[in-house]
């Protein structure tokens, strides 16, 4: 009995560290409400958005009805320049990326988060940057998901 709790504390352990790992919101508000919302709160956040793809092609190609699926990219161009430069094996996480996913009458906003990446980086002044970038996306999906 003493091993079949050990076991199951140990599972729960590791499905809330990778829970941890996707950072996440839900908005009851119209797909394309949310989407400028999400737009808006990244921009009086100081960053601005470089691109935005639509996933519709790849989504149906796996089974999926949707076409309101987009990944936002966004960063601030400054700092993306420096850790590029500093740290070129960042290049594959930068800009920064959110998706934005119509699920039936909610819309998801989702990000990964960024202080897993910083796992891999033992730079300290790195590891601070990762969580601004955490901290600002979690006030971005909670003022998107009111």
């Amino acid at each position: 009995m003493r091993r079949l709790i050990i076991m199951l504390l140990l599972l729960l352990s590791t499905v809330s560290v990778q829970a941890e790992s996707v950072l996440m919101a839900r908005s009851y508000q119209d797909y394309k409400v949310t989407l400028e919302s999400v737009k808006k709160a990244l921009e009086a956040r100081g960053y601005s958005v470089t691109h935005e793809q639509r996933c519709d092609g790849g989504m149906k190609g796996m089974g999926y009805e949707t076409d309101l699926y987009r990944v936002l990219f966004f960063g601030k161009a400054d700092e993306v320049r420096h850790w590029s430069t500093a740290y070129p094996e960042m290049v594959p996480y930068l800009p920064l990326k959110i998706a934005v996913i119509a699920e039936g009458e909610q819309v998801l906003v989702v990000s990964f988060n960024p202080e897993e990446i910083g796992l891999l980086f033992p730079d300290e002044e790195l590891k601070i940057q990762f969580s601004r970038w955490k901290n600002d996306i979690d006030s971005v999906l909670a003022e998107v998901g009111k």
